[in-house]
């Protein structure tokens, strides 16, 4: 009888350990899936933004962004570059330029400070009239306008003429945040027949 009563214990210890190891590695399996589930969903996850004084909404997620908003971001690094007064150029520039890398800035900077010297002395305000925005490839805007500009010396306005123009803007989207790495106007190609 001893003997059965031992044996019934040890088989019953054995079955226990047996159902509680295979409870154990299921549960750890179970973790490692709804773990990795996680991080991917994390990484992947759509965000759909409505940012004010826009009326389309654009889908970003951590790595990358929409045509939408990107179409958005560069309507407004034009806007904050071409639509200037001498009273607004400076702070509308620092904004401009707290988009840009560090790699970048020196580039972008001395076109600026040339721009802001011009404005400034010559009394210029400018305003944007957006013709077309096409995306050429990802993270690179063509922006097409009419720069309307006029000058003041004192009270007397003077209109300058409207000049069409074409501004290629090179952004990224990395970690959720914008970069602008380069904003250039387009010099249109002439030939001459001979």
């Amino acid at each position: 009888m001893e003997y059965n009563i031992k044996g019934a214990r040890d088989r019953f210890i054995r079955l226990s350990f047996l159902g509680l190891s295979s409870l154990c590695a299921g549960l750890v399996v179970s973790n490692i899936i709804t773990g990795s589930l996680a991080w991917h969903f994390a990484t992947t996850q759509k965000t759909i933004t409505t940012p004010m004084g826009f009326n389309r909404p654009f889908t970003s997620d951590a790595t990358s962004a929409d045509a939408t908003a990107m179409t958005l971001f560069a309507t407004s690094f034009a806007y904050w570059r071409l639509s200037v007064s001498p009273e607004t150029i400076d702070g509308q520039q620092k904004n401009l330029l707290a988009y840009v890398p560090p790699e970048h800035r020196d580039v972008l900077k001395k076109v600026l400070d040339i721009e802001t010297d011009r404005i400034k002395k010559g009394g210029i305000t400018s305003r944007l009239e957006i013709r077309e925005l096409r995306e050429i490839e990802p993270g690179l805007m063509e922006v097409k306008g009419i720069l309307s500009s006029s000058t003041t010396n004192g009270s007397i306005t003077t209109t300058l003429p409207p000049v069409e123009s074409t501004w290629r803007i090179k952004m990224s989207y990395e970690g959720g945040m914008i970069n602008l790495l380069d904003f250039s106007e387009m010099v249109p190609v002439t030939t001459t027949n001979q």
